[in-house]
Parts: structure tokens; C-alpha cells; sequence
């Protein structure tokens, strides 16, 4: 199982993990306060080939993937 972690206090809604995964597992969310996060999509969210493309183009440092099958 692939764990998706977002730093809400850091992620401030770019979007970049949302468009650099091909497997389309990201979407913004919108925020009690008016801010977008991102947010992995649960369901899909065990199809994750785990290539860290997510985390490493988040330019605030803002993604934790973890592979508990590992």
C-alpha cells in the first residue's frame, strides 16, 4: 500500500503534482479558508507506481509518499 502525505501547511495549491502525474491521481481540493491543497484521489490512489514525480516537482517540499509494501 502507497501512503500519499501532504503537508497542508506547506502545500499552497500550485497544481504541479496534479499535472506531472500520468496516472492522474492528484486533484485540488478547496479549503474551509478559501485555499486549494492538493489531495490524492483515494480511489485510485493504489494504482501508484510510486516515481516520486509528484513529490519531486512540488516545489514547497510539500509531498511524503510512503510504500508500506516495501
Amino acid at each position: 500500500m502507497v501512503k500519499h502525505i501532504v503537508a497542508v501547511d506547506k502545500c499552497r495549491g500550485c497544481g504541479k503534482c496534479v499535472d506531472i502525474c500520468s496516472l492522474e491521481l492528484w486533484e485540488l481540493v478547496d479549503t474551509d479558508d478559501g485555499k486549494k491543497i492538493a489531495e490524492v484521489i483515494e480511489e485510485a490512489a493504489e494504482i501508484c507506481h510510486t516515481c516520486m514525480a509528484c513529490r519531486d516537482t512540488c516545489p514547497e517540499e510539500a509531498i511524503t509518499i510512503i510504500n508500506e509494501d516495501e
